[in-house]
């Protein structure tokens, strides 16, 4: 009965969220006396403090919110204040896990990060104008390489920019992690057997949470999963490397990859992998010994790309 009183209350409070927002601050005021933790009421509140332009009060209870329980309307509302904050990236974490909470608002939720990315832009547009000629001439090429499909280069240049320049970290890094993502999707993993091993099911769900639901975060704790009961599974070390790559872990995953080939020195996987990430750290030659090592297994078109764009770069230092 009492839950039935107060489900009528929060429809009430709703009502009036329209047309009498003071109203259905009452109503919610009403029920969060008698349920400090009722998410609704919170939330409610905090949406009508929004229509108020209250929003550090408003803010405050979405915490609270969220505090007690994850929701897509809570989340998605913290997006949006950081939005107005001007605090993008932040707002763009708050929406992805909206999506996490309730993947059936994907499509809303995405159009709203996608305003978000046209304000960073517009930020990064009017930053790089500011930019002195020198900066801009070095960055301009990195764009050109970069349409050129020349990611090496292209990642080299925006690196250098950095170097140069810290205060046009801003608008390069977004570059930056544009071509890792790229070039992250490179790294080898084998394919999960399909079993009906909960190992083999486990390994598939976190292939398809990196590579399809772009979630690392939840990827890896899926491959700890299996690492912790079977520490010296190669392909799930392998795995568990690919994904750390794309957390920037660079020294973390070579060390998965070293991991594999200390149980299987021939474990191409790991060999590609880890020539893979010193090429992206920028140690050529090493890099080049274990491409020579790997076409000694297998021979592929994509290694040989591999090996003739590191020759030609350690030719051009000379």
């Amino acid at each position: 009965m009492k839950n039935k009183k107060i489900n009528m209350k929060i429809e009430k409070a709703l009502d009036y969220m329209q047309n009498d927002t003071l109203k259905a601050i009452e109503i919610f005021d009403q029920i969060l006396e008698i349920e400090p933790e009722n998410i609704e009421a919170i939330n409610g509140k905090g949406s009508s403090l929004l229509k108020l332009n209250q929003i550090d009060e408003a803010e405050k209870y979405f915490d609270y919110s969220i505090s007690i329980r994850e929701t897509s309307s809570a989340l998605i509302s913290k997006g949006i204040i950081n939005k107005n904050k001007r605090k993008y990236e932040e707002a763009l974490n708050y929406y992805d896990k909206a999506i996490q909470a309730n993947p059936d608002l994907n499509n809303i939720v995405t159009l709203l990060k996608n305003e978000v990315i046209e304000l960073i832009d517009e930020d990064i547009e009017d930053e790089f104008k500011n930019k002195n000629p020198d900066i801009k001439e070095i960055i301009e090429k990195g764009l050109e390489y970069k349409n050129s499909n020349k990611l090496w280069d292209a990642l080299y240049c925006f690196e250098n920019a950095i170097n140069a320049d810290k205060t046009c970290i801003n608008y390069v890094k977004k570059l930056i992690n544009e071509i890792k993502t790229i070039l992250n999707h490179e790294l080898m993993i084998k394919t999960p057997e399909l079993g009906n091993s909960k190992t083999d099911q486990l390994k598939i769900q976190s292939l398809r949470l990196l590579l399809i639901e772009d979630n690392p975060e939840q990827s890896l704790k899926i491959i700890n999963q299996i690492l912790e009961k079977e520490n010296d599974d190669v392909d799930s070390l392998n795995q568990k490397g690919c994904i750390l790559t794309f957390f920037n872990e660079y020294k973390k995953a070579i060390e998965c990859f070293d991991k594999c080939l200390e149980i299987d020195e021939n474990y191409s996987y790991a060999i590609f992998n880890k020539a893979f990430l010193l090429r992206m750290t920028n140690k050529l030659e090493e890099s080049l010994n274990y491409f020579d090592k790997l076409l000694k297994i297998t021979n592929t078109p994509k290694i040989k790309a591999y090996q003739l764009e590191i020759l030609d770069k350690l030719h051009n230092r000379q």
